[in-house]
């Protein structure tokens, strides 16, 4: 494989157009290419990325997702930060059976999250937490306190979603996850390029679980948001 290409040796190599290659530079998922005089070079890992991006968009991703994902990638995130999973479940093998983690603590509060506990610690405003952590939680509370709730009570009211949407996903990420990715690769030959397939396909599962269960529970709150009929 050679090591540098011009813009119109890479779009060829890797099957896509210059239009292509210079769109994906202007959305920030791909790195710009060694000027020499004035002409551009690319080298390997730019085609690596750009068959990557290609193969997240056969799958449906929209640019804003691949580049959230190629981010997370480029900082040294691992997978459990860019998939919302447990560190032990994304860097070990995908499980031969669907396990319901949450099952016994359903009727339980979950445990505060760390950023949680450090935010109460250092501050006596309890939505401290979510100002930077979760803003579209702290938007949430501090909507609550603008009609008239104690800012402790908006605390609590949004804690008690956090936690119910825990145990939503610790009772179907892994099923899901699994089905989505985990079996092709158990029933892979778990080479390298297996590997990253799993990393993609776990991406992409998140993706779909995610828009679906955003879309479940607009439908629920649409439900107990509308009005009675007037007479």
């Amino acid at each position: 494989m050679q090591s540098e290409y011009t813009i119109d040796e890479l779009a060829r190599v890797a099957d896509t157009t210059v239009r292509s290659v210079r769109v994906y530079h202007e959305r920030g998922l791909l790195p710009s290419p060694e000027v020499r005089g004035r002409i551009g070079y690319y080298r390997s890992d730019h085609l690596e990325r750009l068959q990557t991006i290609s193969r997240l968009l056969s799958r449906g991703m929209k640019l804003n997702g691949i580049r959230e994902l190629l981010e997370a990638w480029d900082r040294g995130d691992g997978l459990a930060d860019v998939l919302g999973v447990a560190a032990d479940q994304s860097t070990a093998e995908p499980p031969t059976t669907p396990q319901h983690a949450g099952a016994a603590r359903d009727e339980q509060s979950a445990e505060l999250p760390e950023y949680v506990k450090q935010a109460l610690a250092s501050s006596n405003d309890p939505l401290e937490a979510y100002r930077l952590t979760n803003p579209r939680c702290c938007d949430l509370a501090t909507r609550l306190v603008d009609v008239g709730l104690p800012a402790t009570a908006a605390f609590e009211l949004v804690e008690r979603l956090r936690a119910d949407c825990d145990r939503i996903a610790d009772r179907y990420a892994t099923e899901m996850f699994y089905s989505l990715a985990g079996r092709g690769y158990e029933q892979s030959e778990r080479t390298p390029k297996d590997r990253t397939k799993l990393e993609t396909d776990l991406a992409i599962a998140r993706l779909i679980a995610t828009r679906a269960t955003s879309e479940l529970i607009d439908q629920a709150f649409a439900r107990h948001s509308e009005l009675p009929p007037t007479a």
